[in-house]
């Protein structure tokens, strides 16, 4: 930049700007710029030192003496960068003063923005350090790159140890190919549910593993969630003999398959964490992505600085209301209360909200003129079931290709009972099947367990003395449950 009088007499006029010319003895001899009008100032014919303080005059003499290209000095209650050039030709030097409080505003609302996001991560480091089960993340290879608490203290493993470690080195040798197999499969699938292995811990132990992979496709990484499920197998080989011996033990058999059912909840929660996070995370990288233009930039509004922070914020909250929703999802109802049964519907249909949009599968609550929607029961068993009925309908939907799919779900009530009806366009349950449909183990899809229904029955019939029921209507199938409205 040039100080001659052509170009001075081109930038004086620039907004926020203020032009002071000195001689070799510091005194001001010619000054311009829309700032300088603004704070109203005459300094022409005086020295530095007379109108600014030591510390910063003693900032603008390191200019002088080329210690620094630019500072930063804080003057009238504004923040200028200042530059210093040599006026060609002259025995004059120029300083240029330019404002820059705006950016030091965003500067500080930025850091802030990111202290904020840094705190919601480690609040999400907490919850996943605080699960009851394994929980860790891997590259394409399957080397860890993370590793829960849990995880850790499971194979006796340190963190700095599993750097050098992967999901195939421990496993025991005849699970190794199938291991590395099923990493490729969650890459090449997006997941896989309920994969069961043997693991070798740091001090040799064997340990029967469930496993449930999915793929991140932004981060291109896989998280893997891993449950203990040694003492499980041990007692199903034990109940197995005793179901030989004692076929009348229904009990002991009805625990392994609730067992059973939530590890097959689970692996699906998975799936459903991955759908639900996947676009909220997209969201936060193209944000972050745009910072680093937006920080170039000589103006930036700060009206899009609080938009900005507000979408942040937003998206990190769905994903935190996502983990307390799916906590809440797995936790057992001790006892029966009295809950509301479309904010429970409602509930239980957000958390596989996503794949049914992906499906353009549209879900419609409807009640009825005068129904009781308090019930006595257990709100988590109970959402467990309409979530079962709302996927099993989502798959059929899929399944027969249905463009526009659609579940109606209707709540009404009689003088002693309360009705709920699930109908789908999905078409429909064979004839030969509507008969087996409760039965445990049975199923029509070719990755099914053959226990959701069975334990929706049981749970509305055992726990919660109503009834359920299925039938074919129209182009689908419609489920019916029925729950008294007092306890007999």
């Amino acid at each position: 930049m040039s100080f001659g009088n052509t170009e001075l007499s081109n930038i004086k006029e620039i907004p926020k700007t203020i032009i002071l010319l000195i001689d070799k003895n510091e005194n001001i001899v010619e000054a311009c710029g829309k700032k300088l009008e603004h704070f109203n100032l005459e300094v022409k014919n005086k020295s530095l030192a007379s109108i600014f303080s030591k510390k910063n005059h003693d900032l603008l003499k390191s200019l002088f003496d080329q210690e620094l290209e630019t500072i930063d000095i804080y003057w009238n209650s504004v923040n200028f960068e200042v530059s210093y050039q040599v006026v060609p030709h002259t025995n004059l030097r120029g300083l240029y003063f330019f404002d820059i409080t705006k950016y030091s505003n965003m500067e500080n609302e930025l850091k802030k923005s990111m202290y904020d996001l840094l705190s919601k991560k480690e609040e999400l480091q907490a919850v996943f350090d605080l699960a009851a089960n394994g929980i860790s993340i891997l590259d394409r290879d399957g080397m860890f790159l993370y590793a829960n608490n849990f995880f850790q203290k499971m194979m006796g493993y340190t963190m700095e140890e599993l750097y050098n470690e992967s999901c195939i080195s421990l496993s025991s040798e005849e699970y190794k190919e199938p291991s590395e197999s099923a990493v490729k499969r969650a890459i090449k699938d997006g997941s896989v549910v309920n994969f069961r292995k043997v693991c070798i811990s740091k001090l040799g132990e064997y340990m029967n593993a469930s496993m449930s992979l999915s793929y991140v496709k932004i981060t291109d990484t896989i998280i893997m969630i891993t449950s203990d499920i040694t003492d499980d197998i041990k007692y199903q080989e034990e109940l197995k003999r005793q179901v030989e011996l004692e076929v009348s033990k229904r009990t002991e058999q009805y625990e392994i398959m609730c067992h059973q059912s939530r590890l097959a909840a689970m692996g699906e929660m998975i799936d459903s964490i991955a759908h639900q996070w996947r676009q909220p995370l997209n969201g936060l990288g193209i944000i972050v992505q745009g910072l680093r233009h937006i920080s170039n930039k000589q103006e930036i509004d700060k009206a899009l600085l609080l938009e900005i922070e507000s979408e942040i914020m937003e998206k990190i909250n769905y994903m935190s209301q996502t983990i307390d929703d799916f906590s809440n999802f797995f936790r057992i109802s001790k006892q029966k209360e009295f809950f509301d049964i479309v904010k429970n519907i409602n509930d239980a249909i957000r958390l596989i909200d996503v794949q049914l949009k992906l499906n353009n599968v549209k879900v419609e609550v409807e009640v009825e003129e005068k129904t009781t929607l308090n019930i006595l029961g257990f709100p988590n068993e109970f959402r467990q079931v309409i979530m079962n009925m709302v996927h099993n309908a989502m798959m059929a939907i899929i399944n027969k290709k249905e463009d526009n799919g659609f579940i109606v779900i209707t709540i009404g009530s009689t003088k002693y009972e309360t009705k709920i009806t699930i109908q789908d366009n999905g078409g429909g349950i064979k004839k030969e099947y509507l008969e087996k449909i409760f039965d445990p183990y049975f199923t029509t899809r070719e990755k099914g367990s053959g226990i959701g229904l069975y334990m929706s029955k049981v749970i509305i019939e055992h726990h919660m003395k109503g009834r359920l029921s299925v039938k074919n209507k129209a182009n689908g199938a419609l489920f019916t449950i029925t729950l008294p409205k007092k306890e007999y």
